[in-house]
C-alpha cells in the first residue's frame, strides 16, 4: 500500500512538471511567435515607407519637369533642376531599399541616377550663364513621357502593397513570389532613355549572376561586425535596419559614427559592402580635394578591394564623389567600379557604392592587345588632338572588349575615344563637360 501511495505521489509530481514544463514551452512559442509578427508588421510598415516615399518622389520630379518647360529665369529654372536632382537621388536610393530583384529594379535605378546627373549638369549650365537649348528641351520632354509612365507603374505597385498583406516571406528568396515587381521590369514596356552619366562606363553591365559576390553565407551578427567596419564604427553602435533581397540579397543597418549617422547594406554571401551613404549629406567645405582623393583611396585599400585607380571625380553636398576602377596587369577595368563618397568636413569616407564592382569583378583572362597604341590610333580622326593613351577593358551590349583609350581634345572640348585593340574597330566617344561639379561624361 506504501509503495503504491508513493507510486501515485511521483506519477503526480510528473505530471505537474510535465503541465509546467508544456506551459513554460507555449509561453515561450507565443512571445516567438510575438515577436515574428511584429517583425512582419515592422518590415511591412518600412516597405510601405519605403514605396511611399518612392511615389512621392517621382510625383514632384513629374511636376518639376513640367515647370521646367514653361520656367522664365534662369533662377527658377536652377532651382528646378537642382530639386529634381535630389529627388532623382531620393528615388534611386528608395528602389535600392526595396525587396525586389536586381533586374527588377536596375532599368529603374539607372534611369533616376542618370536622370540625376543629367538635370545637374542643366543646373550648371544655366547657373554658368547659358541656357536651356531646344534639344535639351526636347530631353526634358523625353524625361517627362519616361517619368509619367514609370510613376504610373509605381502607384499601382504601391496600391496593391496596400491591399495584399504581406505572407510568409524569406527575406534571402526571389522576393518574386510576394512582391509585383513586373511593374518596373522591361515586362512593364518602360523605355528608359540613355542619358549623361557620371564618368566613363559607369552605367556598367549590371543583370546577369554577380561575379564578385564570394564566400559563404554569413548571419546577421557577422554581417553587423561587417558593417561596423565598412563604417569604421564599433558594433554596438551598429542598429537593424530594412534588408533587400534579389539579386543582392543584403542585412540592412544603420550605424552611429563620429561623423553622423550613415546606413550600410551587407551582402548575405560573403559580407561584401553592397553599399553605405550618409543619412544626412550636407557637409561644410574644409577639407582639400586631394587629401580627400588619398581618403578615399586608402578606404578602398583597407577594405581589400585591391589594386584600384581613379578615374572620375565630382564633387557636391560638401562631398568629393570619386569613381575607381580595378586595374589587372596595368589594364584598367571599367566594368569593375566603386564610387566614394569622402566629406570635405572630415575628410573621412561615409558612402560608398559597390553594386558595378560586385557584379563584374573577376580575374579576366588573356589582355594582350593585337594592335600596338599607334596602329589603333591610326584608325582616329585626326582633327583629334590625343594627350593620353592606356589599355583599359569596356563594357558593351555583349560582354566586354579590350580597348584603346585616347584622352584627347578637339575645338575646345575634351574627348574620350576608344578603340579595340584586337579589331581596331572605334567602340566609342563621349565628351566630357565641365560642370559646377567637376567633369560629366556625355
Amino acid at each position: 500500500m506504501r509503495k503504491e501511495r508513493k507510486r501515485l505521489r511521483y506519477s503526480a509530481g510528473l505530471a505537474i512538471l510535465f503541465a509546467v514544463l508544456l506551459c513554460v514551452s507555449l509561453g515561450v512559442n507565443a512571445a516567438q511567435s510575438a515577436d515574428n509578427r511584429a517583425l512582419k508588421t515592422r518590415l511591412s510598415m518600412e516597405r510601405q515607407r519605403d514605396m511611399t516615399d518612392v511615389v512621392s518622389a517621382m510625383a514632384d520630379i513629374e511636376v518639376n519637369l513640367q515647370k521646367l518647360l514653361i520656367a522664365s529665369g534662369a533662377s527658377q529654372s536652377v532651382n528646378l533642376l537642382s530639386e529634381t536632382a535630389l529627388l532623382a537621388q531620393h528615388v534611386e536610393n528608395g528602389l535600392s531599399r526595396l525587396p525586389l530583384s536586381h533586374e527588377a529594379a536596375a532599368g529603374a535605378m539607372k534611369f533616376a541616377g542618370q536622370m540625376g546627373d543629367y538635370v545637374m549638369t542643366l543646373a550648371a549650365q544655366v547657373s554658368g550663364g547659358g541656357m536651356l537649348t531646344t534639344s535639351d528641351e526636347a530631353q526634358i520632354e523625353q524625361l517627362l513621357v519616361t517619368c509619367q509612365g514609370l510613376n504610373a507603374h509605381l502607384s499601382r505597385v504601391s496600391e496593391q502593397l496596400y491591399t495584399e498583406p504581406m505572407g510568409e516571406i524569406d527575406l534571402y528568396a526571389d522576393a518574386s513570389g510576394d512582391w509585383p515587381e513586373a511593374a518596373i521590369t522591361g515586362d512593364s514596356g518602360m523605355d528608359y532613355p540613355s542619358l549623361i552619366y557620371d564618368g566613363p562606363f559607369s552605367d556598367g553591365r549590371t543583370t546577369g549572376q554577380p561575379k564578385g559576390l564570394t564566400g559563404g553565407r554569413i548571419t546577421r551578427e557577422q554581417a553587423r561586425e561587417a558593417a561596423a567596419r565598412y563604417a569604421g564604427t564599433t558594433a554596438d553602435r551598429v542598429t537593424d535596419a530594412a534588408d533587400s533581397g534579389g539579386q543582392f540579397e543584403a542585412f540592412g543597418f544603420s550605424a552611429q559614427t563620429d561623423r553622423g549617422a550613415v546606413s550600410v547594406q551587407v551582402t548575405g554571401q560573403g559580407g561584401h559592402l553592397l553599399w553605405m551613404m550618409p543619412e544626412a549629406a550636407a557637409f561644410e567645405s574644409r577639407v582639400g580635394r586631394e587629401e580627400c582623393l588619398r581618403a578615399a583611396k586608402l578606404y578602398l585599400d583597407d577594405m581589400g578591394f585591391g589594386e584600384m585607380e581613379q578615374c572620375f571625380v565630382q564633387e557636391y553636398d560638401g562631398m568629393i564623389v570619386a569613381n575607381f576602377a580595378s586595374v589587372q596587369d596595368g589594364v584598367l577595368l571599367y566594368p569593375d567600379q566603386v564610387k566614394v563618397q569622402v566629406s570635405r568636413e572630415t575628410g573621412t569616407v561615409v558612402g560608398a557604392e559597390c553594386s558595378q564592382y560586385l557584379m563584374n569583378h573577376e580575374t579576366r583572362g588573356d589582355l594582350s592587345p593585337a594592335l600596338t597604341v599607334s596602329q589603333a590610333q591610326q584608325t582616329l580622326s585626326s582633327r583629334l588632338h590625343v594627350q593620353n593613351t592606356r589599355l583599359c577593358v569596356i563594357p558593351t551590349d555583349g560582354g566586354e572588349k579590350l580597348c584603346w583609350e585616347f584622352r584627347g581634345d578637339f575645338a575646345g572640348a575634351a574627348y574620350y575615344a576608344y578603340v579595340d585593340a584586337r579589331t581596331g574597330e572605334a567602340e566609342k566617344i563621349l565628351r566630357v563637360a565641365q560642370t559646377g561639379d567637376g567633369e560629366t561624361a556625355i
